[in-house]
């Protein structure tokens, strides 16, 4: 084990991020997705419409050997597996939650239909040629080589291929004040985010480019996202003052986020994208 991965490891095994992702957001860690018509829907509603994106964006079918990269406690592929019939292949590096995916696809039924491995999505050591496609659900921030993990990706897809990246960009560091810079960097610390700095608005798309993708798309459902973002800021008010007034920004890093970062999205310095591409036929 690498030392970004022990930070990694370290976020996730925090008594902050472990309740907070079981009570909060019921192991499902990932934002939900509100339809400007729909707006007054339940969160755990929203992240299943943000899971329907994935099935859409990346095209699942019955046929198709998928992998999520970064799977968690497996909420997401059992999820997609269920409702698309696809084989999906979870993989993450902490091992309690590959433990946990294993016994959720257990109790739903669905053994046949997902399997999860310990495993670096930056080095997987699967075959090349070997996924018909592959999804990140707010995973890439943490890979500290952004071009080498998206370079294994590329690896291990079929020729034809697709991709679909649920993921974070950032303003440059020039639209930030000191103050939002500090609370960016304290962030990006203490979650073990240390390759969302290379996720740029209007930027990202090119680097999937000169990877070798192709057909690169990008959409911005920062809107859709924001109810999710204004929730969390709103369960965490009350204990944050006590946070900032003691100084335990650190140890509450999940709490800082809700509040400081929420303030980035109605500024416009933090946006949800969804990344779609394909790998070349030839």
């Amino acid at each position: 084990m690498n030392r970004n991965q022990k930070r990694v490891l370290d976020y996730y095994r925090s008594l902050e991020s472990k309740l907070g992702y079981k009570f909060i957001t019921w192991e499902t860690k990932h934002f939900g997705y509100y339809p400007q018509e729909k707006p007054t829907i339940s969160e755990q509603h929203a992240q299943e419409l943000m899971q329907d994106l994935i099935a859409k964006n990346a095209h699942l079918t019955r046929e198709d050997l998928v992998l999520d990269a970064g799977c968690g406690y497996g909420v997401v592929a059992c999820y997609l597996a269920k409702k698309t019939k696809a084989k999906i292949i979870g993989i993450d590096i902490n091992q309690y939650e590959i433990h946990k995916a294993k016994a959720r696809a257990e109790k739903l039924g669905l053994q046949n239909k997902v399997s999860f491995f310990v495993k670096d999505y930056s080095k997987t050591g699967f075959p090349k040629n070997h996924f018909d496609a592959t999804y990140t659900m707010e995973t890439l921030s943490h890979s500290p080589d952004l071009q080498k993990t998206l370079k294994e990706f590329f690896r291990i897809l079929k020729p034809g291929g697709r991709i679909a990246l649920f993921e974070y960009t950032l303003a440059p560091d020039s639209e930030f004040s000191s103050y939002e810079m500090s609370m960016l960097d304290l962030g990006v610390a203490g979650t073990a985010a240390m390759g969302l700095k290379a996720f740029r608005h209007d930027a990202f798309a090119d680097v999937l480019r000169k990877i070798g993708f192709r057909n690169v798309k990008e959409q911005n459902i920062t809107k859709n996202f924001a109810p999710s973002v204004h929730r969390l800021r709103n369960i965490s008010r009350i204990p944050y003052i006590f946070i900032k007034l003691t100084g335990l920004q650190k140890h509450f890093v999940n709490a800082m986020i809700a509040i400081e970062w929420s303030r980035f999205v109605d500024k416009g310095l933090w946006r949800y994208c969804i990344f779609t591409a394909e790998k070349p036929e030839r």
